[in-house]
């Protein structure tokens, strides 16, 4: 166990380490952590007054995730707060719309894959992946969707739902605020292909080897997309993009 203070609103909050073979500078130079402190920090009716990381996985020579407690009360009244965290930052999902150019039917790609966190072998969703670091959304989203579909987009073709919906000052929705940091930032990829196009993609393998990934693809029709798949990102796209539709902002 190590011991150090990170400063939190110009106060200095005590942060223990507790696996002894983590260092304190690991865990301060952890790009979600940071996030983490500095939204905390813009967050001027919660308090920290002592945080004690309790688990840390390397992904490599990077800090991938974190479990944390942090002791939080509330400015005005000294009420404790929940303060347990784990900590993973930000991921990418992009909701793709592909129309035949034969029938102007509109299908959507689900990734089939192992999800062990809910104990689901074969566990349906949107294309998506975790941020780098880089702060490069639309990047990220360019390089999930071809790791995971093999559709080579350029960036300029996806289009950015969570900034069309709620501005420049929301990072993505959230799933899971009540114990996790993730945030989701949502994107849209549409294109028009010929129908043997969009066949051929039906039960395709994908996936990044070197991450563990084995990936099939499944393409749903659009209009049945709700009920092909009961994961939150790729409801909360879907609804995204029909809201924005009407809406006219699409």
């Amino acid at each position: 166990m190590s011991t150090s203070t990170i400063k939190i609103n110009g106060n200095e909050v005590p942060l223990t380490i507790i696996p002894n073979e983590i260092s304190v500078e690991t865990v301060m130079s952890a790009p979600n952590f940071n996030k983490w402190i500095k939204k905390i920090e813009l967050e001027k009716e919660l308090k920290v007054n002592s945080i004690s990381v309790q688990s840390v996985d390397m992904f490599g020579k990077n800090v991938g995730f974190l479990k944390f407690k942090a002791d939080v009360v509330t400015v005005k009244e000294g009420r404790v707060v929940p303060g347990i965290i784990f900590c993973r930052g930000g991921s990418v999902a992009i909701l793709v719309v592909l129309k035949s150019k034969e029938t102007g039917k509109e299908y959507s790609v689900l990734t089939v894959q192992t999800r062990v966190p809910v104990a689901s072998f074969q566990y349906a969703e949107i294309p998506a992946g975790m941020l780098d670091g880089s702060g490069h959304f639309v990047g990220v989203a360019a390089k999930e969707l071809k790791e995971e579909t093999g559709l080579e987009v350029s960036e300029d073709k996806l289009i950015d739902l969570t900034k069309l919906a709620y501005g420049t000052e929301v990072d993505g929705v959230y799933p899971s605020p009540g114990g996790c940091d993730e945030f989701i930032r949502l994107f849209l990829f549409r294109e028009t292909l010929d129908q043997s196009k969009i066949d051929e993609l039906q039960h395709k393998l994908t996936g990044c080897l070197d991450e563990n990934e084995s990936i099939t693809l499944d393409i749903v029709p659009l209009e049945d997309l709700w009920k092909k798949s009961h994961d939150g990102k790729t409801l909360s796209a879907l609804y995204l993009y029909e809201r924005l539709l009407k809406d006219n902002k699409l």
